[in-house]
């Protein structure tokens, strides 16, 4: 008997059976066979549930935990409790407690996986210890269109491509190639099912609770801890309930549920906690509707974001050839979401009836307008009223739903002769969504439209986007259907406008060329100059036709890599070897220099800009070179230009670090509210780390990157009186009483400013006693190496 790589075993919870793929030899072949209930106990019970296999520890583990606590659970609650390591004496305190969980699978996109494999690779282990995978989805640079910069990505990051391939088959990890599609189109397409526990080196991971999975966005060490066979930390959530009535219609769709919920939490209101969503509402929505929902969850700063399993669930995963889960599912739908009676830390309900379309931005996703209140909106920011570029598709909204839908009122525009006034680009989510809308026709709609249709990946949503139509400077507006749209996110142009909605609100505002429109009660011009309102959207939630899968693009490992060899050249200027970072040498330290104080929203892609500098994703020393170059200093509103506390000179910021690290002087970061907000990318932890940093010191983080920092050994504090902020100079000096450091106790940050008095002030943290062993050894990795040595001897 073997269980393949791709396929999945579900558990739920509560004495459930689980459903089992088994591959039979039958007249000398490998085939796929469903087994019922009965045989799927005993080969459950008998075969499967050995200490590698989840299925019936997560069954237990439920158990033993409702005896515990004796209350009424969270759907978000069942499935993390139900992976816990050790459900017996693990402290459960929502908000509090930090617990070591099991999860079912590792997901790694391109640009994260080079360093995550670097690290597993340091740490000596044979082969990954949980069902991982590589996606390669961020290195492919959106310029002509899809085949042409396919292959331009594949010529220009072969080395990266074939060292990922290489590892993957070594450690036996699965690899989807360039041209695959997004990272988490591919998990909701072959990965993802109710009641899953998924971690993913992306933020966007949480796309996955489309399928009731609790998918979670983490840095490269915490992927390389499972990766490795240890159980994964995490500060138990608390949990937001929004409750969903009445139903969507007309120009509303899935995306401004959680454009809404954005401009009601805003970008850190949902730090710290899952989202769950819940109500009679929940079963008007697609699967593919609920991962974009989860999606873009992200962008309030939520642990992950949860739908409970319903018929829409069912449909897709029976579309995507994984009807036995859903079949499964829905026998034992009850445990699939929350117990009557659950309580939520904060409860919040949106009538889908009476939502309105909406549109974010700019510069922040969490700036809602209603498309009631938005052309007076646009006249009373000035905002540039052109409209340059609409894009669709992207990881958040790429399904066969969201192309339908576009394609229809990018065919009622045609049907009255006129194409988009704006240059108009289409990302297909993956190779399985491009392939079948060719053939159902959508593809051929939008180049008729006037569309750009581009490769299977991320492109303009992470800045992978050769853009030429405006220089760098120039004011303009875009419109897309992505996530994000931090300053410089798509395009590295700080002027650009970008704005955030639904594909169908791109499509129409495309038709239109400007911003200065409302679909709703705007006519648009036909051929001949006679007005007509755009009709609203329709389109299939799934394909009548079934899904076509496209091009095989997956590399499953070998059965034997012993042959296989994982070469990195020392002279290669895109990936190297790590080296250990240095142990806390036991002391206080003092006379540090403010490397930079940040004014203002200082997001991952402010402290390691991604676009052109992705290439350097798997070479720490040349990618540290963009460290906290697009954070602004305080001292002169500037980007990248600091003094240097040593010789008084201005210059960049990494020029600067690197000469406090050759003369031996370590250095901190003062930042604001919500530091670290936006990707999971762990090179902004990296990289503070390997230019000499000690800590950074902020009035709040944003929670993957407080976790990244203490991975690689840094210091994330935060001021226990946010004022203190305020009355810091950056060319302060400061002492940093490491010595302090312990679980639930603040440190003291001595401020000794060039002219007058020195003062304290406290720093709280969120360290617990592993945590602070991190610190001690230098980092996450040096302890996993510790301990690996200890047990050895």
């Amino acid at each position: 008997m073997y269980i393949p790589h791709r396929w999945n075993c579900v558990a739920t919870h509560r004495s459930v059976v689980v459903a089992v793929v088994v591959l039979i030899m039958r007249g000398g072949r490998w085939r796929r066979q469903l087994v019922g209930p009965g045989l799927a106990y005993v080969i459950w019970h008998n075969f499967l549930c050995t200490e590698t296999w989840p299925c019936r520890k997560m069954s237990e583990n439920l158990e033993i935990v409702r005896a515990r606590l004796n209350r009424p659970l969270t759907y978000a609650e069942k499935i993390l409790y139900s992976h816990l390591d050790d459900p017996h004496g693990q402290d459960i305190e929502r908000g509090v407690s930090y617990l070591k969980l099991r999860p079912d699978r590792v997901a790694c996109q391109d640009a994260t996986a080079q360093m995550a494999i670097l690290q597993f690779m340091s740490a000596g282990l044979p082969k990954v210890a949980t069902p991982s995978t590589v996606h390669c989805d961020h290195l492919i640079e959106a310029q002509i269109g899809g085949d042409k910069d396919l292959a331009r990505a594949e010529s220009i990051n072969k080395e990266v491509y074939d060292f990922l391939s290489s590892a993957c088959a070594k450690y036996g990890l699965g690899f989807w190639r360039p041209g695959s599609g997004i990272i988490h189109q591919i998990l909701l397409e072959n990965y993802a099912f109710p009641g899953g526990l998924l971690i993913g080196t992306d933020s966007h991971t949480p796309n996955g609770g489309g399928l009731g999975m609790a998918a979670i966005g983490v840095g490269g060490a915490d992927a390389v801890d499972v990766m490795a066979g240890l159980p994964w930390e995490l500060k138990a959530p608390k949990v937001i309930g929004v409750k969903l009535t009445g139903e969507l219609s007309g120009w509303t769709a899935p995306k401004d549920i959680i454009l809404k919920l954005a401009g009601i939490l805003t970008v850190k209101g949902g730090t710290g906690a899952i989202v769950e969503y819940h109500g009679p509402g929940v079963d008007s929505l697609s699967s593919t509707g609920m991962g974009t929902i989860c999606n873009m969850g992200a962008e309030i700063g939520a642990t992950t974001s949860v739908f409970p399993f319903n018929e829409s669930m069912h449909k897709y995963l029976s579309a995507t050839k994984r009807a036995h889960i859903g079949d499964f599912a829905r026998t034992y739908s009850k445990e699939l979401k929350a117990d009557e009676g659950a309580e939520y830390d904060q409860l919040i309900e949106i009538n889908l009836s009476e939502l309105e379309p909406h549109i974010n931005g700019p510069f922040t996703p969490d700036l809602a307008t209603p498309l009631s209140k938005w052309k007076e909106t646009v006249k009373k920011e000035g905002w540039p009223a052109e409209l340059k570029v609409g894009l669709i598709g992207s990881c958040t909204n790429s399904s066969y739903e969201d192309m339908s839908r576009s394609a229809s009122i990018a065919r009622d525009a045609l049907n009255h002769g006129v194409k988009s006034k704006s240059v108009y680009t289409v990302t297909p989510g993956s190779e399985q969504i491009r392939a079948t809308i060719a053939r159902d026709g959508q593809l051929a709609t939008f180049e008729e439209f006037g569309g750009i249709v581009l490769a299977n990946a991320c492109g303009p949503c992470i800045g992978q986007w050769d853009r030429r139509d405006v220089k760098k400077g120039e004011a303009n507006s875009i419109m897309s259907s992505y996530n994000r749209n931090f300053t410089g996110r798509n395009d590295a142009n700080p002027a650009t406008h970008a704005f955030v909605t639904s594909p169908d609100l791109v499509t129409a505002f495309s038709v239109a060329g400007t911003l200065d429109f409302n679909p709703l009660t705007d006519p648009v011009k036909d051929k001949d100059g006679k007005e007509f309102f755009l009709s609203p959207p329709t389109g299939a939630g799934l394909p009548e036709k079934g899904y076509d899968p496209g091009r095989d693009t997956y590399q499953a490992p070998p059965e034997n890599a012993v042959s296989v060899e994982v070469k990195v050249s020392p002279t290669s200027d895109r990936l190297q070897v790590l080296s250990p970072f240095q142990p806390w040498d036991g002391k206080d330290a003092t006379d540090l220099p403010i490397l930079i104080k940040c004014r203002g929203k200082t997001t991952t892609d402010h402290i390691s800009m991604a676009g052109p500098w992705l290439k350097y994703r798997g070479h720490l020393d040349n990618i540290s070179n963009n460290m906290l170059i697009g954070a602004i200093n305080d001292e002169n509103g500037q980007a990248n230009n600091v003094r240097n506390a040593l010789t008084g000179e201005y210059g960049a910021v990494p020029d600067t670090a690197r000469d406090y690290k050759a003369k031996g002087i370590k250095w901190v970061v003062v930042g604001d509210w919500n530091y670290g907000e936006g990707s999971s990318r762990e090179h902004a932890a990296l990289e503070p780390r390997h230019l000499g940093g000690l800590a950074i010191i902020v009035r709040s983080f944003a929670r993957i990157h407080e976790t990244n920092l203490k991975k690689q050994g840094m210091l994330p504090l935060t001021f226990s009186n946010p004022e203190d902020y305020d009355k810091i100079n950056p060319d302060d000096k400061v002492d940093l009483l490491c010595t302090e450091l312990a679980v639930g106790k603040p440190m003291t940050l001595r401020v000794k400013p060039k002219n007058g008095p020195a003062w304290e002030a406290k720093l709280s943290h969120t360290f617990n006693e592993g945590q602070i062993e991190w610190f001690k050894n230098g980092s996450a990795l040096n302890t996993m190496a510790k301990k690996a040595a200890e047990a050895k001897n």
